[in-house]
């Protein structure tokens, strides 16, 4: 009878564990889910952050050869970000340059960049800009 009676206690205190450890998860679930998400809005950040780094980079070095064909380096940073999937248009790139050998290319490309969490910051869109700057050869 002993032995009945501490199993069932047993079982008791069992269920009872299983029911705080769902209520535990529940309580803790929202916050690993923002934190996810919120890691998921950082990389997908710091990803459209190197495309238009690199695009600015393949413009400045482009510019550096040819300084007067500015079309031609709007081009080439357009190209760069074509299969990426951050679009970029003629208005968010920016050159500047004397065509003086020896003078600096700088390329400017901007980015609004949508956030996931926007609810969380209130705000929408991050301006993202990429710079190089070159010599011109």
């Amino acid at each position: 009878m002993k032995q009945l009676r501490s199993r069932n206690v047993e079982m008791e205190t069992r269920k009872r564990a299983r029911g705080q450890s769902l209520v535990e998860f529940a309580l803790v679930l929202p916050l690993l889910i923002l934190i996810l998400l919120g890691v998921f809005d950082l990389g997908r950040a710091f990803n459209a952050y190197i495309v238009i780094t690199n695009a600015a980079r393949e413009g400045a070095y482009y510019g550096s050869l040819n300084p007067l064909d500015s079309n031609g380096i709007i081009a080439r940073v357009m190209n760069e970000t074509q299969n990426s999937g951050i679009a970029v248009t003629a208005d968010d790139i920016t050159v500047s340059c004397s065509g003086v050998k020896g003078s600096p290319m700088l390329i400017t490309v901007s980015h609004d960049f949508s956030l996931i969490t926007s609810f969380l910051i209130g705000t929408q869109v991050i301006q993202l800009q990429g710079r190089a700057e070159m010599m011109v050869l």
